[in-house]
């Protein structure tokens, strides 16, 4: 496998990473802990939107950052 072609496959797999745990905070949403529904109502949905905001910019920046070639090449 050519360098460039490795080093996009570790990019996409990082990225792929973060954007699958932000598919699972996603699912989060709406759904506080019935012990605590009334306490925590509000401010849980707001951090489930917050928390899957930062990981789609986590994922979008992994994707783009640059990269050292890969195979020890300066």
């Amino acid at each position: 496998m050519p360098a460039a072609e490795a080093d996009g496959l570790v990019a996409a797999l990082e990225a792929g990473a973060v954007a699958g745990a932000q598919c699972e905070v996603v699912e989060l949403d709406g759904m506080a802990p019935a012990s605590q529904r009334a306490r925590f109502a509000d401010g849980w949905d707001g951090g489930v939107t917050a928390v899957s905001e930062a990981l789609v910019g986590i994922a979008d920046r992994e994707w783009s950052r640059p990269r050292r070639p890969v195979g020890g090449g300066l």
